[in-house]
């Protein structure tokens, strides 16, 4: 999840806003699957696993907060350090903070949490966000992982002056490309990582906001209309091949990067802002993302032993799903991360006092 300071929050509102967009898409993507396994009766159709395009919005608008960050930052190693630990302690602290009340329901009834797969994730990496070749602890752990990887390789950025920020992007696009070409993702789960192709979504959202500064928002309205129209694409092939386009990373790139990319610069851009409540939607992103499954999961299992033949009950059961995880996500938010962010503020203050 990408992350921004409260004056860039007061710019981006819109931004913020997509996000918590971006969150309730992933969520509704699993609860499509909550309904498969917990109902007899099926609402949803699988068309409502394209929620897993608010996995790509994330990495673009990552891309894009990263680049706004990085303008008006200082340069050098100092800096980079600074920036890097910043990232570390937004992510992890509440990753951890869920994440371990899963690993003792693990040690106490593994069948409740990889009841679906054959191998058990290695703990130690689940916790550092290490790359591995089976899923994370907490699944959605995977994202996190590219994210830090996204981080580092930006970080790194940050040591050099402003004017090369753009020629490293473009290196790092070629880096990619023959990375790939040589089939540098497939030796290890650490360059899948760092060659994934879903790394091009973060540069997609870096280039959406190297315009976003260079015109000032100009193209706004354009470049809504353009994504309007790019998003045609992917929703008629998803409809014909939902997992084909879901979970092959090559197929994310291709169709979501660029249309992820107009719709993100262009609701920066627009000076029409989004609703209030959606903004607070998005301060409750990252918790709504970590623990959405988990309060999907429990939820299903009580409506399964209360389930009902016929849709009505599946109606009033999902659309109180929803609204749960999102009550869980903004108690979440509350109570743990926003203290959490203040201790980590504190710290990273005095560490970094000049």
């Amino acid at each position: 999840m990408s992350i921004e300071t409260p004056q860039q929050r007061q710019h981006l509102g819109n931004i913020q806003a997509l996000r918590g967009i971006a969150a309730l898409l992933v969520v509704i993507s699993h609860l499509y699957i909550i309904e498969q396994k917990y109902s007899p009766d099926t609402l949803l159709n699988s068309f409502a696993s394209f929620g897993m395009v608010g996995v790509d919005l994330f990495f673009v608008i990552s891309g894009f907060i990263m680049i706004h960050v990085a303008i008006g930052c200082k340069r050098g190693l100092g800096a980079s350090t600074e920036f890097l630990f910043a990232r570390i302690t937004r992510i992890y602290p509440l990753y951890w903070l869920i994440s371990l009340p899963l690993f003792v329901l693990y040690l106490w009834r593994p069948d409740m949490v990889f009841s679906s797969v054959s191998t058990a994730p290695n703990f130690l990496k689940s916790f550092l966000l290490y790359p591995d070749t089976r899923i994370p602890l907490l699944g959605v752990g995977w994202t996190l992982i590219h994210e830090m990887g996204f981080y580092i390789v930006f970080a790194f950025a940050l040591v050099f002056k402003r004017k090369w920020l753009v020629p490293f992007m473009l290196i790092w696009f070629g880096a990619l490309i023959i990375g790939q070409q040589l089939g540098y993702d497939k030796l290890g789960p650490v360059r899948a990582i760092l060659f994934s192709p879903l790394s091009f979504e973060f540069i997609g959202g870096a280039v959406a906001g190297i315009f976003y500064h260079k015109y000032q928002g100009g193209f706004a309205r354009t470049s809504l209309i353009l994504a309007a129209i790019l998003w045609i694409l992917p929703i008629i092939l998803l409809s014909l091949s939902v997992q084909g386009m879901t979970e092959v990373p090559y197929d994310r790139a291709l169709y979501f990067t660029l249309p992820c990319a107009l719709t993100v610069y262009g609701l920066a851009s627009i000076k029409s802002k989004l609703p209030l409540y959606s903004q607070t939607l998005g301060d409750w992103s990252y918790a709504l993302y970590l623990t959405h499954v988990l309060s999907l999961t429990v939820m299903g299992r009580i409506w399964h032993k209360f389930t009902q033949d016929g849709l009505i009950d599946n109606v009033l059961v999902l659309i109180l799903m929803v609204v749960g995880s999102i009550f869980v996500a903004g108690c979440v938010h509350k109570l743990a991360e926003q203290p959490m962010l203040k201790i980590t503020k504190r710290f990273r203050a005095r560490l970094f006092a000049k």
